[in-house]
C-alpha cells in the first residue's frame, strides 16, 4: 500500500473507525498479478504531473486485489469525496436490481409512475418515454441545467418540461434523466436509492460510510451527489467486473451488468454510452464518469479496476490514456518475478505542491486579531481574521466561522463548521444530507511582502490558492479555485486597531 505523507491536526487523530471502512480489499504486489511496479509508479507520476489537475486519490486493482494506491497529502484514504455524475452508474445498478425483482421493466413508461404530477395535456412524446430511454439519455427532454436551482418539485417540473426529440431517438446527456430514474426506484421499492442500495449492495460490500444528496422533495438526486470513499468505489467497480457477484452471492443480475457495460448508444464520432456508463478507448473498458474527473474504470479484458478522484479542468481522454499506455505497458497474464521497484513503490510518498517561502513577515503584526471585512466574492466568505501567523479564521456569508491552522512547508488539517467551496452551490437543497464539519488541509508561505495560502477541502473536491497583498487598511486578495479557469480578485478592509487603554490587543479574544 502506498504510504501517505500527511501532517495531521488533532481532529484527524481520532480513531479511523469514525471515518468508516478502509483497507478491506486484499493487497498484493503488482508483480504478483503481472504488472510491473515501475509502471504503477510511472502511472502515478504521470497523473500528478498532468496540467490543471489535482489528484485526490487513485486505486489500481487487478484480479480482485489492490496493487497500488495514492492519496497525495493532504488527502487520505478515510476521506469521502463527492462523485458528481459518477453517481449515475450506481442508480443504473439499483434499476437493474429492481428489474430483477420484477418491480420494474425497461419498457415501463415514465408517466405511469407519477399520475398526479402530469400536465393537463400529456403529449405523445411525453407518454412515450420509457425507463430505457432515461437509462440511455434519450428521453427527448430539452436539457435544462438550471431547473434544479429554482424549482422545489423536480419531478413535476420536468414532466411539464418541453421536449425537442422523440423518445429513444436523440442522445442528450442530462442528469435529470437519472434523477427521474431515482424517483422511479423510490416509487416501486418504497425506499430511496441510497437505502435500497444499502440493503441490496452496500452492506454486503461493507460500504457503510456513504451519503447522497436529496432534492427538496426528499428524493435522492441520482445524477449527482454521491459522497463516498475511494475504496468503496473500487469495491463497486470490482462488483461490476465480477458481473454483480460478491463472495458467491449475486447482488446485481449478471445479465444486467452486461447490459450496463454494453454500448447501447453509438456516437457518430466514435465512442458510446451504455446504461449510465461510458465506453473507453480500450477494448471492453467502460467507466463511471463524473465532472472534474471522478472515475471508476472497469476493464474486463485485463481484469483491472482503476479508481480516480480528483479535480481536473481537462476532458480526461489523455489522462485515461495513461492507463492503457503507461500502467498496462508490459502487463502480463501471469505473475512477474519480484522486483526492487516494488519496495520503492511502497516507500513512495505523494503530496500536492507545498508553498515555498518564509515563515513570518513583519507586516502580519498590524493585522493579527483584526477582522478583515470582505467585498462580495465568489468564495461565499464575508470576513477573515488572522488569529496567529498560521491561524486563519474564516466567516461565511451565513455567519458561521471556523479556524484553519496552516502548515509551513507541511500540510495541516483542520475541521471547520461551514460548507466547502462547491461548483454547484446554487442547487436547491444542497448539502441536505451532508453536514459539517468538513476538513481543510492548508499550508502557507510569505513570498516577499505577499502572503500565499493553499486550502484544500479534503473530504469534498474544492480548493483555493490565495494571494494576500497588504496596504494600510486594505487587503487585496486574488483567489484561484481549482474548478474555475479564471481567478477572482476582491478586497477587504481591516477593522480599526483596538483601544490600547482597554487592554485589548492583537490576537486577544473579544
Amino acid at each position: 500500500m502506498i504510504k501517505k505523507n500527511c501532517a495531521l491536526g488533532g481532529f484527524l487523530l481520532m480513531s479511523v473507525a469514525l471515518f468508516g471502512q478502509v483497507n478491506d480489499l486484499p493487497r498484493t504486489s503488482p508483480e504478483a498479478v503481472g504488472i510491473r511496479s515501475a509502471q504503477v509508479t510511472a502511472f502515478f507520476d504521470s497523473l500528478l504531473a498532468y496540467p490543471q489537475t489535482e489528484i485526490h486519490s487513485v486505486i489500481v486493482m487487478r484480479h480482485g486485489k489492490v496493487v497500488g494506491e495514492m492519496y497525495p497529502a493532504p488527502f487520505r484514504a478515510e476521506y469521502k469525496h463527492t462523485q458528481f455524475s459518477c453517481s449515475k452508474t450506481f442508480v443504473a445498478a439499483a434499476v437493474g436490481i429492481a428489474i430483477g425483482e420484477k418491480k420494474l421493466q425497461l419498457k415501463d413508461r415514465l408517466v405511469s409512475f407519477f399520475p398526479k404530477q402530469l400536465p393537463k395535456v400529456v403529449s405523445w412524446r411525453l407518454a412515450g418515454i420509457t425507463v430505457e430511454d432515461l437509462l440511455t439519455m434519450r428521453s427527448g427532454f430539452v436539457v435544462d441545467t438550471k431547473m434544479r436551482n429554482v424549482s422545489l418539485h423536480w419531478v413535476q417540473a420536468y414532466l411539464n418540461h418541453p421536449m425537442n426529440a422523440d423518445p429513444g431517438k436523440l442522445f442528450q446527456y442530462d442528469s435529470i434523466d437519472t434523477y427521474l430514474l431515482s424517483a422511479i426506484v423510490q416509487k416501486v421499492t418504497g425506499m430511496n436509492v441510497l437505502d435500497y442500495l444499502k440493503q441490496k449492495v452496500f452492506n454486503r460490500l461493507n460500504i457503510r460510510d456513504v451519503n447522497w444528496e436529496r432534492c427538496p422533495d426528499g428524493i435522492v438526486t441520482g445524477g449527482w451527489g454521491l459522497y463516498i470513499q475511494a475504496e468503496s468505489l473500487a469495491k463497486f467497480g470490482q462488483l461490476l467486473l465480477q458481473r454483480g457477484q460478491w463472495h458467491h452471492e449475486q447482488l446485481i443480475p449478471a445479465a444486467w451488468v452486461d447490459a450496463m457495460m454494453t454500448r447501447q448508444v453509438e456516437f457518430q464520432k466514435g465512442g458510446g454510452y451504455g446504461y449510465q456508463m461510458w465506453t473507453c478507448d480500450y477494448p471492453t473498458a467502460m467507466r463511471a464518469d463524473g465532472a472534474y474527473g471522478q472515475y471508476i474504470i472497469v476493464v474486463p479484458k485485463e481484469d483491472v479496476v482503476v479508481v480516480i478522484n480528483q479535480c481536473t479542468m481537462n476532458d480526461g481522454a489523455k489522462e485515461r490514456s495513461y492507463i492503457w499506455n503507461t500502467l498496462f505497458k508490459g502487463m502480463q497474464g501471469k505473475p512477474l518475478p519480484p522486483s526492487e521497484d516494488y519496495q520503492r513503490l511502497l516507500r513512495s510518498t505523494y503530496s500536492l505542491p507545498l508553498l515555498e517561502g518564509e515563515l513570518t513577515n513583519k507586516l502580519m503584526a498590524d493585522y493579527l486579531g483584526r477582522t478583515i471585512q470582505l467585498q462580495k466574492n465568489g468564495l461565499g466568505w464575508s470576513s477573515l481574521r488572522f488569529n496567529a501567523n498560521d491561524i486563519l479564521e474564516i466567516t461565511d456569508t451565513t455567519g458561521v466561522s471556523g479556524q484553519v491552522v496552516l502548515g509551513h512547508q507541511t500540510w495541516n488539517t483542520s475541521a471547520v463548521p461551514f460548507h466547502p467551496l462547491n461548483a454547484r452551490y446554487r442547487v436547491k437543497n444542497q448539502f441536505s444530507t451532508i453536514q459539517p464539519p468538513f476538513r481543510v488541509g492548508g499550508c502557507y508561505a510569505w513570498q516577499a511582502d505577499e502572503l500565499k495560502a493553499s486550502l484544500h477541502f479534503v473530504d469534498w473536491m474544492g480548493s483555493v490558492q490565495m494571494k494576500f497583498s497588504f496596504s494600510g487598511d486594505t487587503v487585496r486578495i486574488v483567489a484561484k479555485e481549482n474548478y474555475r479557469q479564471q481567478p477572482i480578485a476582491f478586497t477587504g478592509l481591516r477593522e480599526p486597531a483596538p483601544d490600547r487603554q482597554s487592554g485589548e490587543g492583537p490576537g486577544k479574544s473579544r
